[in-house]
């Protein structure tokens, strides 16, 4: 039943980029016009678009093509159709930060594609910067405090707080859904254990700072 519900989904997701016309192998056809005004803007995780409409009689929309992050092949994948031609604006969302990318827009009619218009290059912006003054301390035989600075940068919407005990991989521990909320109290702790933690902030965009420093607690 999760399989079925899944693939629903990702059934779903496809025709909200595809519209509701099945998958189409373009051709290549030289006389529709190329796509080279457009202006692209970087974020942390995503690139927004904007572009001039073509005023011509019969074009059905855009092809969007993007290479992988920081690859320096010239191949360029499909990764949305615009079914309109009075679109004029797209973002390309869910990518790595700090990461290059290369996109390119081609016309399209029926089942004919112009060839690719404006090659465009563009990174991403690097991670937000990392939580500093992050202290803790053990408070009782079974509670370690956590308090570090509030993010300066005000779109920051959630602390992640991971642990990692006697050098095994780090979990989660924790979440805090408030930019000035910077103290957190790990009640789970066992005597003759060392804890290391730390604590990456969350943008409401989806970007992210790098992890603070580790702080490394030695359990009494």
């Amino acid at each position: 039943m999760r399989r079925l519900t899944l693939i629903v989904l990702i059934a779903s997701l496809n025709l909200l980029l595809t519209g509701c016309n099945p998958v189409v192998n373009y051709q290549v056809d030289t006389t529709l016009p190329k796509l080279n005004k457009i202006k692209a803007i970087p974020s942390n995780t995503s690139v927004a678009f904007e572009w001039q409409p073509i005023a011509r009689k019969g074009l059905d929309g855009v092809n969007i093509y993007r290479s992988e992050p920081n690859s320096h092949s010239e191949q360029l994948t499909k990764i949305a159709t615009i079914n309109s031609p009075f679109v004029s604006h797209f973002v390309d969302t869910g990518l790595l930060q700090d990461s290059s990318y290369t996109y390119t827009f081609t016309t399209i009619q029926g089942e004919f594609e112009s060839p690719h218009g404006k090659i465009i290059d563009i990174k991403t912006l690097p991670p937000l910067p990392k939580i500093t003054f992050f202290q803790g301390a053990q408070k009782a035989k079974n509670i370690i405090k956590l308090i570090w600075r509030p993010h300066p940068d005000i779109r920051v919407k959630i602390y992640r707080v991971e642990r990692s005990v006697d050098g095994k991989r780090w979990s989660l521990i924790g979440t805090l859904n408030h930019r000035m909320m910077v103290e957190y109290l790990d009640k789970y702790v066992q005597s003759g254990h060392r804890y290391q933690y730390r604590v990456t902030a969350i943008g409401f965009d989806g970007s992210y700072s790098t992890p603070s420093d580790i702080l490394t607690i030695d359990a009494r």
